[in-house]
């Protein structure tokens, strides 16, 4: 036994020396090929086998490899790859470059990520340094013309305002349109949550500076797992982390003024000597001249001592109520870390004050992201984003207190100490009221990872989204709306907490192991309940002391109310992919939803995608073709849903704000339907993604159509009911459309390059089914065959020339007039507030550190309407009263005049100022939206500061704007995704200087 023993440890060991002698060992580091810097968690693999070994913080590593030598191949994210040839080496060094086509070939998608390679959905992405230091207050602004598909409208320039976004068209009547946003993996109440401003946006609580990169997913394939809140396609945001390696430091700081982007001279408001004209033509017209005997000599004096015109009074109230708005941001951030643990740590501080009195955003913003690996198993990590803004703004719409109606009607006979009643002096309310909101915002998520198997892992996290409004509204007792009651006070407060919680198991298979047949697959759980608490208090006779605006000083409290509502999800959710050596890709996703917001009888739905693409530039065939670096082919379809709608639409709910022989008593105020479900999108798609001449040419083609049945709308009821709708799943609708985004590098000489880009997006949106056709809502009609957004109004015909009288046509086929308001039929117009297109431009040349690029952005085909048309554009009615656009002049005064306005008359309604056509302005238009001078300083100059970068830059913002109708009084943007104005802050002009410093 021992001799046996004994033989088998010398065979053990001369087994073993045999192994030692076959192999040998290599080892060196790996730096960045740009900065020196070390490289930690490289991937050093022997080629052909499984062995392999990471490099360390320093960038160094060991591997061991058979004496015979091998390739060694080095890889990292973000980098091209080196295969380096072992020979009879002991010690390689190597030097990474970055790979640009890698890094935008990496997008975060649906609970993850994939590379183009993979990809089977449409979807678009901006990367963090195409948004940083912006001089606006929320990411959703800086996405107009950057996506093809996504239509970004700023209605309002207040600062801190909601944008309106739309993605492939309108999906829905009743329902939201707007996407859902996500961010680092949870999803997010987003648009305005304020009860008080007049526009308030929850996404400007993130700092743009902030963000690593936005992904914008647009099809089936790519959105439908998010099941029923995909439907108007989703928006995922992902934070920076920080990388291992040195700890970088970078500061960057940005001052600037901003003014109105947009001011019409023909549509100016009329000046003192102006009114009295026209006045005193109206007046003569009505044959007050013949009546009381007046001429041109004693006309003047006429008007002063009846009407109050006074001539030596011209003030421009427009002027008056706006201002130069100053912008000001201030940036820290520091990311490092080793091969166990990352971290990105930053702080903002954000100031923009609007053009108009009043008007101003401040954001105080914090961020930490920290990611550590216990072991080569089990990872942890924490995102945080944090802020707290300050938001000061008028009333809008045709409020009397709302400085922009003030700055268009009050009369220029007036001076600036007047107190007209209406509309009041907003220099006088500047003075005098206070509107303010304070918000604080938390987005955070708790994550883990544990990888149970090679290829398996379990996922799990925890997010939250925290929105906590304090809104003050305070009207003094001297002057304004509140001088009757003795002064005013409201104070809101407005919570909502947001928790979602995802579990998934994540599994990658290479079947063969030769990375032929390889499949990716998730499912899993996830659950979010989003709570909604609110209170507000309203009290009146206050103080004669402004400095005492809470509700407590007042001596006459009003109300008190409150209210607890809330949302639930329960969901499963699955997708996955399988792949043929990267040419053909098959996916597909699952998700089943439950909904608090949805009947008893529908309160789970089944949503899905499949996905197929084909990387045509991998087939053997292509290869000889060098000039095509990628060609891929790819569709999908699938079902989503949109879940927009009141959190208690379904419930037949009682009211308890009344009472019963003094007890109180409950009644019904909401019928409620047990069987209300989800409105279904079904999206398909289909497109083409080319990179062309060696990465000089990319292109990318799509055309798409969204079904969307089960609309949510009123079905009238009999009276008898006590309720005159009920609402039910009821309509469809249809978008369908293509898009098209070319970029390029025409020229690339030296140190000179000259990138260009384009791209366009066109939509047609059609009713195809309605609980009751024809439906006249305000300037709209909703009707079968026509888009959601139809202006409905009588046809202008304009005015005409023998007489001055206005006309309008009949009925829609304009073939005969009546100069009668009330026999012109209401007709379809043939105009929309839909686009027909919108898009960009953009160009970008380089040469060596300096830098100049632009971006245009342009849309056409919709119109415009002014609801308040009828008091600026009179034709005498209001004059004197209200202030008159310089439009007017353009006006009949005898026969054979071809005028724009008629007759003018002070007695007499002649209708011109009713709604019908001539209210509408076309809204084509072309924005230089931003162009940006840049200067990096030779790192020559630099190095010896210990610098790693230091670029300065000048950059204007909507600084010029053409529009196709010169009457086009309003912004091109004021009119928002429904074309129709309200006295909004104009958007802003900008002009900003900035540095930022890297070490």
């Amino acid at each position: 036994m021992k001799k046996i023993l004994l033989l088998s440890l010398f065979l053990l060991s001369m087994a073993l020396q045999e192994a030692v002698a076959q192999s040998r060992t290599i080892t060196g580091r790996v730096t960045d090929a740009a900065t020196g810097d070390a490289m930690p968690g490289v991937t050093v693999q022997l080629k052909g086998t499984s062995t392999a070994a990471p490099t360390d913080v320093n960038g160094s590593y060991t591997i061991s490899v058979p004496a015979s030598g091998g390739t060694l191949v080095f890889s990292f994210i973000g980098y091209t790859n080196r295969e380096i040839a072992i020979g009879g080496q002991s010690n390689i060094d190597v030097r990474l470059s970055t790979d640009a086509r890698t890094l935008s070939e990496v997008v975060v998608t649906g609970y993850g990520t994939q590379t183009k390679l993979e990809q089977t959905g449409a979807v678009s992405q901006v990367g963090g340094a195409e948004i940083e230091n912006i001089p606006m207050s929320s990411v959703d602004k800086a996405l107009q013309g950057r996506v093809v598909g996504l239509q970004s409208v700023g209605a309002s320039g207040q600062p801190g305002s909601a944008q309106q976004i739309r993605i492939r068209g309108i999906g829905s009547i009743t329902g939201s349109s707007a996407p859902l946003f996500v961010v680092d993996g949870v999803p997010i109440n987003s648009g305005d949550l304020s009860r008080n401003t007049t526009t308030a946006n929850a996404l400007a609580g993130i700092n743009p500076n902030d963000i690593e990169s936005i992904n914008v997913l647009k099809d089936a394939s790519a959105a439908s797992i998010y099941g029923s809140r995909a439907a108007n396609g989703v928006i995922v945001i992902t934070t920076k982390s920080g990388r291992a390696g040195k700890t970088k430091v970078r500061f960057d700081a940005e001052y600037g003024v901003a003014k109105r982007a947009y001011y019409n001279e023909k549509t100016r408001m009329l000046t003192t000597a102006e009114n009295i004209e026209l006045l005193g033509e109206a007046l003569r017209n009505d044959g007050y001249w013949d009546f009381y005997e007046l001429n041109e000599d004693n006309i003047g004096a006429f008007i002063q001592e009846n009407f109050g015109l006074d001539p030596e009074v011209n003030t421009n109230w427009e002027d008056e109520v706006l201002q130069t708005g100053k912008t000001q941001q201030y940036n820290l951030a520091a990311s490092g870390g080793d091969e166990k643990t990352t971290f990105n740590i930053s702080g903002g501080y954000f100031n923009q004050e609007g053009t108009t009195l009043n008007s101003e955003f401040t954001r105080y913003s914090g961020g930490l992201n920290i990611r550590h690996s216990l072991n080569q198993k089990l990872a942890v990590g924490t995102n945080l984003l944090l802020s707290n803004s300050t938001q000061t703004g008028p009333l809008n719409s045709g409020f009397f207190a709302n400085p922009i109606l003030a700055g268009l009607f009050l009369m220029p006979t007036l001076g600036l100490d007047a107190e007209p009643q209406g509309p009041f002096n907003p220099l006088r309310l500047a003075e005098l009221d206070k509107n303010e909101s304070n918000i604080l915002k938390a987005i955070g998520s708790l994550n883990a990872e544990y990888k149970i198997l090679p290829g398996l892992s379990f996922t799990t996290k925890y997010g939250i989204d925290y929105n906590s409004l304090e809104e003050d509204n305070y009207q003094n007792p001297f002057y304004g709306d509140a001088e009757s009651v003795g002064g005013s006070s409201t104070r809101y407060y407005t919570r909502y907490f947001n928790w979602v919680w995802t579990n998934l198991l994540n599994y990658t298979w290479d079947i063969n192991k030769d990375n032929a047949w390889v499949v990716n697959l998730k499912g899993g759980y996830e659950a979010q309940r989003s709570s909604i608490y609110t209170s507000n208090v309203y009290a009146e006779n206050m103080p004669l002391n402004i400095d005492f605006t809470a509700p407590s000083n007042a001596a006459t409290p009003i109300t008190a109310n409150g209210a607890n509502e809330g949302y639930s999800f329960a969901s499963i959710l699955s997708l996955g992919d399988i792949s043929y050596k990267g040419k053909y890709v098959l996916s597909g996703s699952f998700r089943r939803d439950g909904s608090s917001r949805f009947g008893s009888e529908n309160r789970y739905g089944n949503f899905w995608s499949v996905g197929a693409s084909w990387n045509i530039d991998q087939e053997d065939f292509m290869q000889d073709y060098d000039w095509i670096n990628q060609l891929k082919l790819r569709t999908s379809y699938g079902v989503n849903g949109n879940a927009g709608i009141g959190n208690y639409d379904w419930r037949r709910v009682y009211s308890y704000a009344s009472t019963y022989e003094g007890a109180v008593a409950a009644t019904p105020s909401s019928l409620g339907n047990a069987n209300l479900t989800w409105e279904k999108n079904k999206p398909f798609d289909v497109g083409i993604d080319a990179i062309l001449f060696d990465n000089r040419l990319s292109l990318t083609a799509d055309y798409y159509s969204r079904t969307t049945s089960d609309l949510l709308l009123n079905r009238p009821l009999s009276l008898t009911t006590g309720f005159p709708s009920i609402l039910e799943n009821i309509g469809a609708m249809k978008n369908s459309g293509f898009e098209l985004a070319i970029s390029g590098t025409p020229i690339q000489v030296g140190d000179f390059k000259w990138d260009l880009s384009f791209n366009i997006s066109r939509n047609k949106n059609e009713i195809t089914e309605l609980a009751v056709d024809k439906q006249q809502t305000g300037g709209f009609i909703r009707q079968v065959g026509q888009d959601i957004y139809q202006f409905y109004m009588p046809i202008w015909a304009g005015v005409d020339p023998e007489d001055g009288m206005p006309m309008w046509y009949t009925d829609a086929s304009q073939s005969e007039t009546t100069k009668t308001y009330s026999q012109a039929a209401y007709s379809l117009t043939g105009k929309s507030a839909l686009p027909t297109a919108f898009g960009s431009a953009g160009t970008t040349l380089t040469y060596k550190g300096l830098t100049l690029d632009a971006l245009f952005y342009y849309s056409y085909g919709n119109y415009i309407r002014d609801p308040y048309f009828q008091y600026l554009n009179s034709g005498g009615w209001y004059l004197s009263g209200f202030n008159q656009r310089a439009t007017q002049l353009d006006r009949w005064q005898q026969e054979g005049d071809q005028a724009s306005v008629p007759m003018l008359s002070y007695d007499n309604d002649l209708r011109y100022r009713s709604l019908s056509t001539n209210n509408l302005n076309k809204g084509d238009f072309i924005r230089l939206r931003d162009v940006t001078l840049g200067y990096s300083l030779p790192a020559s100059l630099i190095g010896n500061l210990k610098m790693t970068n230091v670029r300065v830059y000048l950059r204007g913002t909507n600084l010029a704007t053409w529009v196709k109708d010169d009457t086009l009084p309003y912004d091109p943007e004021a009119g928002g995704v429904t074309g129709t104005t309200n006295f909004e802050i104009s958007v802003p002009k900008t002009v900003t200087f900035g540095i930022n410093v890297g070490f």
